[in-house]
């Protein structure tokens, strides 16, 4: 029989993750695999080959660091003993198979590799060792003073203390996918050693690192990335983040359940986390302080916790380490008890002895996504005999090769009775599992979250801003002002790049969801601006779902383009009616001489930017500006139009609410009102919203100006709706009363951000920046209800880290909003169509918001009676 050999294929990784360990910042998954192959339905972890004997290491021959006057403090063989006694902490695990020279007298220098030859030191000798083959192997960069980091890698020298990943694998076993690690390469930053004694008495900067025993951690975090190993959070978050100055509490265990732990130098004496319990694999480091003769980072140089020890074991395993051991696995589930949710740290804790036997896996870390929704998990190295606790907690922060995702419901505890009801699964209602050797116990974990009711449910880190008439179709934008579609079916969808689409301000949809106001470019000229950046000029676009197409809605002037946030536009999108027939905004215009109107600062004359408004059977113009004070105005937008696009509302210069009923001269609400602006109309405009600094005025623009037009309704109140929390953290509700807030803050400004089709429901945020901001739903004859409050009451467990600060968008029917968090660019749906109500001690479901209102108005109490 002939034996033929195939030289294996070498595939360079991509560099999807940059596995770099920062000061303050930086992340992978929890004891978990860093790089995953693509094989189709069964992704591999890279894995060194470990039947050869010790990896070959091959190390940098220049200096580590240097002290400020040039001299050397760290020589390449001083960094090349801190190199040996790093890999020799991982080598020295029992379990693991995984081996790596670790005597300095067998490291192979840079000047023996001929592919190199030399010191690394430079963007242009990096690139001797990135990317390149070499010899295979182990490879160890000093970077001296962070050059490389800074000309080669692109990131700043001061904020990455290292970065180490697998760079070359092979596809030994035939099938198409590299599995075998055959290169990678680590980088020091010696730069950031702490190099120089402080001056005799100065006690606020660190000693010198002499012999870089506290850097060591570094060095060994960074060889656990070249090893294939991702970051993990079992303890580390407790050490650097819990602090509670800054309000922030952290828990190994369930908040509320268990008490806090706290940073390793601050807060409270008796509740410092001891450094030694911290994990290898922590993202987040600290080699310089040094508090009571101890230091955190050269705790973390030493492999001999739980986490660190499962994470080399789990992907180079000894023939007994799992019948050795024992083992915990499930699945994290939504509330429907089907669907699995990646992303989130899952957590076991030895009872006897929960920070120092404590170790983790993220939900989906063994497809990282590749496969869709996955919420497997798997805890290995647990102590036979022993009792944990199993938890669900977020990731504190940093990248990941599986996204981590904000924990949709409660952290809790696994119990034996695990439920999605909240009323039987309370967050600390635990129950220890009892381990054994070589078993594997399961336990699947299921969020808390009622199953009627009201829905609060997580679209995405997009922002949706309108709905449809039926609340099943959401349009939208994300990054920086690019478009996108939502239905409760196929979820989000993107428009393709060939498009050059752009978002338009709220992204409206027609009433049935088949059409969207958007930006695009119908000439297809490419204009370059003085920087050189190439643009086209877009303008307000109907996008049909029927047809894939979008239509052009015009501008005054092609030729006069506005920059902004969402590009380079000649008008601009803001509102759109009913069916898709009429729709307002903004269009810059030009002079009779053809230059484009500009504002004129100086003289306060010259509206940049005037209202418009396009109709499928007119066509585009400026909306009249006929009696208006336009002194001291750069632009005008429409902002709203009725459903029935009769009646138009807009805004001027943030302090200005103008109005348009048919063809009519505007009407200036400010004049008539005091409100600042007019955004939202409902459906025939017989209820325009305004907010004023005395409250809500509802305005029935059908009759026109007069007194019997205009009906003052209430606002949100301080200390009473909302609290008044000033920047410094002092509730000044609690401290001097809610007569003096009001006396000296007045009402909460409102932000009046949408309207049923029925002007019965009305969307608001209330409160500022300097303050705090709090979501608000009006609804008629019953008032103001704070939107957190509301879920709440309603046993939306769900929402009780997150809530709704900033609704955004309401259906026509009122009974589905959309919103989320100020400044953050993420969406929450929630279904309203279900309400609760407490009457005569009994919990009643009740269609909202008619069957709601009525039965409020009856006496009934909003929310289920157990959450009163």
């Amino acid at each position: 029989m002939n034996t033929f050999f195939t030289p294996p294929i070498r595939k360079p990784l991509r560099r999807t993750v940059l596995a770099a360990l920062l000061l303050m910042a930086a992340g992978s998954q929890a004891a978990g695999p860093l790089y995953l192959n693509d094989k189709p339905g069964d992704p591999q972890p890279l894995r060194w080959d470990t039947t050869q004997g010790p990896i070959k290491v091959y190390t940098d021959v220049g200096v580590f660091t240097r002290k400020n006057d040039g001299s050397v403090f760290l020589s390449a063989e001083q960094a090349n003993a801190v190199t040996a006694f790093a890999l020799q902490q991982w080598s020295s695990v029992a379990t693991s198979t995984w081996r790596a020279q670790t005597n300095p007298a067998q490291f192979t220098p840079f000047t023996a590799v001929p592919s190199i030859g030399r010191d690394v030191n430079d963007a242009a000798s990096a690139q001797l060792v990135y990317g390149q083959y070499n010899q295979g192997g182990f490879y160890v960069i000093y970077d001296e003073d962070g050059r490389v980091l800074e000309d080669f890698f692109g990131v700043p020298r001061d904020q990455v203390l290292g970065i180490a990943m697998p760079e070359f694998a092979e596809d030994r076993d035939g099938d198409g996918y590299p599995e075998t690690i055959v290169k990678a390469t680590a980088l020091m930053n010696g730069w950031m050693v702490s190099h120089e004694n402080p001056p005799i008495g100065q006690r606020s900067a660190p000693p010198a690192d002499v012999k870089g025993a506290r850097y060591a951690g570094v060095f060994t975090h960074e060889f656990g990335h070249a090893i294939n190993l991702s970051h993990s959070q079992v303890n580390g978050q407790l050490a650097f983040m819990s602090q509670p100055t800054y309000n922030r509490d952290l828990y190994p265990g369930v908040p509320g359940c268990v008490a806090p732990v706290h940073h390793w130098l601050y807060g409270p004496a008796a509740s410092h986390i001891d450094p030694k319990q911290v994990e290898t694999m922590f993202p987040f480091i600290d080699p310089h302080n040094v508090a009571k003769g101890r230091s955190i980072g050269q705790e973390m140089s030493t492999v001999d916790r739980a986490d660190d020890i499962a994470a080399i074991s789990n992907l180079y395993p000894t023939a007994d380490y799992l019948a050795r051991s024992a083992s915990i696995a499930g699945s994290l589930l939504l509330k429907d008890g089907k669907t699995g949710f990646s992303g989130i740290n899952v957590v076991a804790r030895n009872v006897r002895d929960p920070l120092g036997d404590a170790v983790s896996a993220m939900s989906g870390d063994q497809s990282q996504g590749k496969l869709g929704p996955d919420g497997r998990f798997r805890i290995n190295n647990l102590k036979p005999g022993e009792r944990y606790q199993l938890y669900i907690e977020e990731i504190s922060g940093g990248g990941y090769p599986t996204r981590p995702a904000m924990l949709l419901s409660q952290a809790e505890y696994w119990n034996a009775g695990e439920s999605h009801d909240p009323a039987l699964d309370s967050p600390c209602k635990a129950s220890a599992i009892e381990v054994q050797a070589g078993q594997v116990a399961q336990a699947d974990i299921v969020f808390n979250g009622h199953r009627d009711g009201v829905q609060y449910d997580f679209i995405g880190g997009v922002f949706l801003s309108s709905l449809s008439l039926d609340g099943q179709r959401a349009g939208g934008g994300y990054g920086f002002g690019y478009p996108l579609y939502w239905d409760a079916k196929d979820g989000i969808q993107l428009f393709p790049d060939s498009l050059d689409l752009l978002a338009s301000s709220r992204s409206n949809l027609s009433a049935d969801g088949r059409k969207m106001l958007v930006e695009a470019n119908f000439d297809g000229i490419v204009h370059t601006d003085p920087d050189g950046y190439s643009y086209t000029i877009k303008q307000m676009a109907l996008w049909d779902f029927d047809t894939g197409q979008a239509s052009p809605m015009g501008a005054l002037s092609d030729a006069c383009g506005l920059g902004g946030a969402a590009g380079v536009t000649s008008s601009y999108g803001f509102s759109m009616n009913a069916t898709g027939t009429a729709a307002v905004g903004y269009s810059g215009h030009q002079n009779p001489d053809g230059s484009c109107v500009v504002h004129d600062w100086n003289t306060d004359l010259g509206l940049q930017v005037v209202p418009y408004r396009w109709t499928a059977e007119g066509g585009g113009q400026a909306l009249k500006l006929d009696g208006l004070d336009l002194r001291g105005l750069p632009w005008m937008r429409a902002d709203g139009i009725s459903g029935d696009g009769r009646v138009v509302v807009g805004t001027a210069n943030f302090d200005r609410a103008i109005a348009w009923v048919g063809d009519a001269n505007p009407v200036d609400l400010t004049a008539l009102t005091g409100a600042a602006s007019a955004e939202v109309v409902n459906y025939d405009g017989s209820r325009v919203p305004l907010a004023t600094a005395q409250g809500m005025v509802m305005w029935n623009a059908l009759k026109g100006t007069g007194p019997d037009a205009f009906t003052p309704r209430s606002s949100p109140r301080y200390c009473i709706d909302m609290p008044f929390i000033s920047w410094d953290g002092i509730d000044h509700c609690a401290v001097e009363g809610a007569d003096w807030v009001e006396a000296n803050a007045g009402r909460p400004p409102i932000n009046i951000s949408a309207i049923s089709d029925d002007g019965r429901v009305v969307l608001a945020r209330a409160g500022d920046f300097f303050t705090m901001f709090a979501g608000f739903m009006w609804v008629e004859d019953i008032g103001w209800i704070g939107l957190n409050d509301f879920l709440k009451k309603q046993g939306v467990v769900e929402a009780e880290k997150y809530g709704l600060e900033n609704p955004i968008a309401l259906s026509g029917k009122g009974q589905v909003l959309m919103g989320g968090m100020t400044g953050v660019q993420a969406t929450w749906r929630i279904d309203l169509s279900t309400a609760y109500v407490c009457r005569a001690g009994q919990s009643l479901p009740t269609r909202f918001p008619d069957e709601f209102r009525d039965q409020v108005k009856a006496g009934a109490r909003m929310g289920r009676c157990e959450k009163l």
